[in-house]
């Protein structure tokens, strides 16, 4: 799929404020254009997790309301307070559990140094319930005064490029799925995803007045 897409961009190039694969076979480094397997590989991890993350969080996010009934009537009659428990839930459930990142100097955290150049795991779906900087980190609270804390889609030049679209796709799922039936409840046990991701790959639900 990625190649498809970089092929076609090379005959039919878009706008290269408006297409990030144009973009990328315009951009010149030292007189060279990049490496087109960079190119592939990077609008490759873009549509895996395009595809990917969304439709896990909207796994998790079913299985929290399909155990929560006052929180799913709470939503219904308060539609205005569905972009709050967006954010909450990407906090309670961020789909990654986290990434390979290389420190680029010598960093100090709590007593422990990490140097230059070493490895590093950043767990973000462990940072997102760490107590000291979320009170009561594994609950549902949709009234948080740090909401925008969390590290869902990362921060600073890592950040998401996807994060605002992801947030409206998850923002309209909820939407949907509270207006689909008066109610819903789980029948079975969630399907756990594998590593990396971390949520549910498939949930089993009932909507009431569901024939």
């Amino acid at each position: 799929m990625a190649r498809a897409i970089v092929a076609d961009r090379k005959a039919n190039p878009m706008p290269v404020d408006e297409d990030v694969t144009s973009a990328l076979l315009a951009t010149r480094v030292d007189g060279a254009p990049l490496p087109e397997e960079m190119i592939v590989g990077t609008i490759r991890q873009v549509l895996v997790v395009g595809i990917i993350a969304p439709s896990v969080m909207i796994g998790s996010i079913a299985v929290h309301l399909g155990r929560d009934q006052a929180l799913q009537a709470h939503l219904r009659a308060n539609p205005a307070l569905v972009p709050a428990a967006v954010e909450e839930f990407l906090r309670l459930y961020t789909p990654y559990r986290g990434f390979a990142r290389t420190a680029v100097r010598d960093v100090t955290i709590r007593g422990r140094t990490i140097p230059a150049g070493e490895p590093i795991a950043l767990v973000y779906a462990s940072a997102n319930r760490d107590e000291d900087v979320f009170e009561c980190p594994h609950e549902f609270r949709i009234d948080r005064p740090n909401m925008k804390d969390p590290l869902a889609f990362g921060r600073g030049t890592h950040s998401c490029v996807g994060a605002a679209l992801a947030t409206l796709e998850l923002n309209v799922a909820v939407e949907e799925l509270l207006a689909a039936a008066p109610g819903f409840t789980l029948t079975g046990e969630p399907k756990p995803t594998r590593f990396p991701e971390i949520g549910a790959l498939s949930v089993p639900v009932a909507f009431e007045g569901a024939a």
